[in-house]
């Protein structure tokens, strides 16, 4: 797990690194020009030598100045960078130079050398500037952390009033229950007076309906009047009554909740969902039922409930079973309970899951935006788990150790890159 405080200090020792090999790339190039014109003194010139010993790319460069041909090209862009006046100063210097060696006066070897020399010194450090510098921001990039979801929700009240809970103190009552807020927990709770169920031949509930809406990034839960508790994840909707009347006990669902249900055999729970009702008497299972999925997923964990829609056959599950729903039909299957409530749990556990899906979860939970460079990235499955709330970022780079891919952070946006084969 990422800790921000180590982020820092990795990003100082990266800026040390870099200024060091500025520092060791000016050392270099005034060497090497020392060297070519004749002007290195013997600790000066076994410096050098050593250095070239040490770093091969270095002594590959020195190798090239001994070429009339690169010294050629190095010395015309030279020419092309430098100002007229200083252009020609320098010409003076070099053609003026003398150097005694073998105890014979010679002039320097080519004027090409020194011209070459100042290229090594200018090209040389912008070359690792830009690179360096780069890859300090590809890193810092690297390791931007983005944070988990957190309690986040927005009530809208029967009279169509709006409350950030996050932001705003809440102990009101309304209709007969007083609805208060206390550390991520929204709850109804039904004075002495109020009266559940009262009205025995109402099977729809009244219109003093709340509205919860949890927003990308967030997660809440509620407990509802009749003492059943709803945890809902990022990007959900929850529609339900101040207090339940009638019949039943009814509840609309865009997203995803787990459902701890209060029990109550005369008054079934029913959670609507686009694809269909799940119906339930007293029990604990979770709902995956996005509006703009096309699959609808009713994990069980215990208890027993029924899922029932239009023109599909009803499905009753029991512990460990799951119906799946589609447009295109139905089916019921064992499933690991792990896999699909974990989250409210604190983990995310994913079998065999492609890449496109579980960036579908994060995208939702840590208010991302996710890119991929092939369409064909998002079917590359993974399994393995997560925890909730830690970074997205020990998942990313878990992700890259398998060697089919990479990744950059730009802001909320996430990028994925398939790895180039060697």
């Amino acid at each position: 797990m990422y800790n921000y405080s180590k982020a820092k200090i990795k990003i100082s020792l990266e800026i040390a690194k870099i200024m060091k090999k500025l520092e060791n790339t000016y050392q270099d190039a005034s060497l090497i020009k020392k060297a070519l014109l004749g002007d290195a003194s013997d600790e000066e010139q076994l410096v050098l030598e050593q250095r070239l010993s040490m770093h091969p790319e270095l002594k590959a460069v020195y190798e090239k100045l001994q070429d009339s041909e690169e010294l050629k090209d190095s010395f015309n862009k030279y020419k092309e960078y430098s100002s007229e006046k200083a252009y020609e100063h320098f010409l003076q210097q070099i053609q003026q130079k003398e150097n005694p060696f073998d105890g014979k006066i010679r002039r320097i070897r080519t004027w090409w050398y020194a011209a070459a020399a100042m290229v090594v010194l200018a090209v040389g450090i912008s070359f690792y500037a830009v690179n360096h510098y780069q890859a300090m921001e590809d890193n810092k990039a690297r390791i931007a952390l983005i944070e988990p979801g957190s309690k986040q929700a927005v009530l809208t009240l029967p009279d169509g009033s709006t409350i950030d809970v996050q932001k705003k103190d809440i102990n009101v009552i309304v209709d007969g229950v007083q609805v208060k807020y206390n550390k991520g927990v929204l709850s109804y709770r039904p004075t002495v007076t109020t009266q559940q169920h009262a009205e025995k031949n109402v099977d729809e509930s009244p219109a003093k309906s709340n509205e919860l809406v949890i927003p990308r990034g967030g997660e809440n839960t509620v407990i509802l009047a009749d003492g059943t508790t709803v945890h809902l994840n990022a990007g959900s909707k929850l529609t339900y009554p101040v207090r339940f009347v009638g019949k039943r006990r009814l509840v609309a669902l865009e997203g995803e909740a787990y459902f701890d249900v209060a029990e109550d055999e005369n008054h079934p729970f029913v959670v609507q969902t686009h694809l269909g009702d799940v119906i339930v008497l007293g029990t604990a299972f979770n709902v995956n039922a996005y509006i703009n999925a096309s699959v609808c997923y009713t994990t069980l964990v215990r208890g027993k409930v029924q899922f029932s829609a239009p023109n599909v056959e009803a499905i009753t599950l029991l512990p460990g079973e799951q119906a799946v729903v589609s447009a295109n039909g139905s089916e019921k299957r064992m499933v690991d309970l792990e896999e699909y409530v974990g989250w409210v749990e604190g983990l995310y556990v994913f079998n065999n899951r492609s890449l496109g899906e579980i960036m579908e979860t994060f995208e939702r939970w840590y208010d991302i935006q996710v890119y991929y460079e092939t369409e064909d990235l998002r079917n590359i499955t993974y399994s393995g788990s997560l925890k909730r709330y830690g970074t997205i970022n020990s998942f990313l780079e878990a992700l890259e150790l398998t060697g089919d891919l990479t990744y950059k952070i730009s802001g909320r946006n996430i990028l994925i890159y398939g790895k180039m084969e060697d």
